[in-house]
C-alpha cells in the first residue's frame, strides 16, 4: 500500500467514527443517559480495523467484504434505530392526547416537558426555545475563544429534527465519499468511477425509501416504522460488499463439469445483480406493494415507486439472463477452439 493510499485510509476512518460518534452523542443527549454510550464500541472496532489493515494485513483491500464499512454502519444505525423509536414514542403519545381531545376527555394531566414527548406543558412556550438557542449561543461561543471568528447573530438555529436529519442523510454522503477514498485495489478508475455513480442511484432510492416516515400513516403505526427501519438497515449491508473488476479470467476447459458451471454462473457480474436484488430491490418492492394491498395506502408516490421496482427487478432479470448466456456463448467458443487445436 502507498504512502496516498495510507493517508487515503486512514482520513476515511476518521470521518467514519467521527460521523458515529456524532449520532451516539445524539442519542445520549436525547435520551439524557450516558449508558448509551456503549454504542460507540464500533468506533472502538472500527480502530482496531484500522490498525489491522494498515499494519498486520498489509493489503490495500479485502477481497469480498469491508469491514470499516461494517464497524461504520454498527455505529449510526443502531443510533438512528433509537433516534426514530423515540420519535415514533412521541408520535404516538400525541395521537392519543389528540383523540382523547376530541373526545371530549379533558381531564387528562399535563404530561412533562421532556424531548421523549416533545410536548410544551410550560406556562411560557417559547421558555425551551430560548434555553436552546442559549446553549447553541455558548457552544458556538468556544469557537470565538480559540480564534475561530463567529457571528453568532447571523447562524441558523438547528432544531433536534433539523439534527437528526443531518445525521441521517449524511450517511449516504458518507459512505458514498467513504468508498471513493478507500484504496481501489484491481480497479480502474473508470470502473471506480461506475461504481461510484452506481452507489449515488443507491443512495437516492434508499433516500426516498426512508421518507416514507413522511407519510402520516406509517409513522403512527409501528408495524410499519420497525419494517421501515429493518429494511433501510437490511439495505445499507450491500456497501459492505467489494464488488471489483468485472473482467473474468478464461473458463478452464480442463475442469469438471460442475466447475465450469460453477465459473459461469458465480461470476462477479451475477453476485453484484442478486445483491441488488435481495439487499434493496425485492425488500422495497414487497414493502411498497404490501401498504398498497394489505394497508391500502394509494397514493400517486406508492404506485409510482412500486411500477419502479418492478420495472427493475424486471431488468435486473433480464441482465441476469443476458449475462449467463453470454458466458455459455463464451464457453461453448473456448470449447471449440480447443477441439480445433488437438
Amino acid at each position: 500500500m502507498g504512502l496516498v493510499d495510507t493517508i487515503q485510509a486512514i482520513i476515511t476512518r476518521i470521518v467514519f467514527a467521527a460521523h458515529g460518534a456524532v449520532a451516539v452523542y445524539r442519542i445520549v443527549t436525547l435520551k439524557e443517559d450516558p449508558y448509551y454510550w456503549y454504542l460507540a464500541i464500533s468506533i472502538l472496532l472500527l480502530a482496531f480495523e484500522g490498525i489491522f489493515t494498515l499494519t498486520i494485513k498489509e493489503s490495500s483491500e479485502w477481497k469480498f467484504f469491508c469491514p470499516s464499512v461494517f464497524f461504520y454502519l454498527t455505529s449510526v444505525c443502531p443510533a438512528i434505530w433509537l433516534i426514530e423509536l423515540d420519535k415514533l414514542d412521541t408520535r404516538l403519545e400525541q395521537k392519543e392526547l389528540r383523540e382523547a381531545l376530541l373526545a371530549g376527555n379533558y381531564t387528562l394531566a399535563p404530561l412533562p416537558v421532556t424531548e421523549a414527548t416533545g410536548l410544551e406543558t410550560s406556562e411560557d412556550p417559547e421558555a425551551r426555545n430560548i434555553s436552546g438557542s442559549f446553549n447553541a449561543s455558548i457552544e458556538l461561543g468556544v469557537l470565538k475563544d480559540v480564534g475561530i471568528p463567529v457571528d453568532l447573530a447571523n447562524i441558523p438555529e438547528v432544531d433536534d429534527d433539523t439534527m437528526v436529519l443531518i445525521i441521517e442523510q449524511f450517511l449516504m454522503l458518507v459512505l458514498i465519499i467513504g468508498r471513493w477514498m478507500l484504496p481501489k485495489g484491481n480497479l480502474t478508475r473508470d470502473e471506480l468511477a461506475q461504481i461510484l455513480l452506481c452507489y449515488i442511484g443507491t443512495a437516492a432510492d434508499i433516500i426516498e425509501f426512508f421518507d416514507s416516515f413522511k407519510d402520516d400513516k406509517v409513522n403512527t403505526n409501528k408495524v410499519l416504522c420497525l419494517a421501515v427501519l429493518s429494511i433501510w438497515s437490511w439495505s445499507l449491508l450491500q456497501f459492505t460488499f467489494v464488488i471489483t473488476s468485472s473482467k473474468e479470467g478464461p473458463i478452464d476447459m480442463q475442469a469438471s463439469a460442475c466447475e465450469k458451471a460453477k465459473q459461469i454462473c458465480c461470476n462477479v457480474d451475477v453476485w453484484g445483480i442478486l445483491i441488488n436484488i435481495i439487499l434493496q430491490d425485492a425488500p422495497f418492492f414487497v414493502f411498497r406493494l404490501l401498504l398498497i394491498t394489505y394497508y391500502k395506502l394509494i397514493s400517486y408516490m406508492n404506485i409510482f415507486f412500486t411500477c419502479k421496482n418492478t420495472l427493475v427487478i424486471t431488468l435486473q432479470f433480464y441482465r441476469l439472463f443476458v449475462v449467463q448466456l453470454e458466458a455459455a456463448e463464451t464457453a461453448a467458443k473456448e470449447a471449440a477452439d480447443s477441439k480445433a487445436k488437438l
